[in-house]
């Protein structure tokens, strides 16, 4: 039996995110995955013209996918691992918090929604 969670929130950005490159976004997602001892196995980032970016870091345990729209002052944040040889849940939950303390303008988690779900 495999069980998953999926953590995703759309988050108010603080404003010295608004300097960040989207290199600066992917090495926050890697260095926060390895903190809350996940293990990244990939990575991508694209900056949109003229405004916007993507960032995902694939996971042996499954992803993290973040989208920064600065024309909204948000950034939304998709959180997806599985308990295949370990539970996972509390990692996950650890990365949600950490993600809004360093993304967010806010230092609570109001804004996430979580489903889990075994296979």
């Amino acid at each position: 039996m495999i069980k998953s969670h999926h953590f995703s929130a759309i988050l108010p950005v603080s404003q010295a995110v608004y300097q960040w490159t989207d290199q600066d976004f992917l090495k926050l997602l890697k260095t926060l995955v390895q903190q809350v001892g996940l293990n990244t196995v990939g990575e991508m980032a694209i900056a949109f013209q003229p405004q916007g970016m993507s960032a995902v870091v694939l996971l042996e345990e499954s992803h993290v996918a973040l989208h920064f729209w600065p024309e909204e002052s948000k950034v939304s944040v998709d959180i997806h691992v599985c308990d295949f040889q370990h539970n996972n849940y509390e990692k996950a939950e650890q990365l949600t918090h950490l993600l809004t303390l360093h993304l967010s303008s806010s230092d609570h988690c109001d804004d996430w929604h979580h489903l889990s779900l075994i296979r």
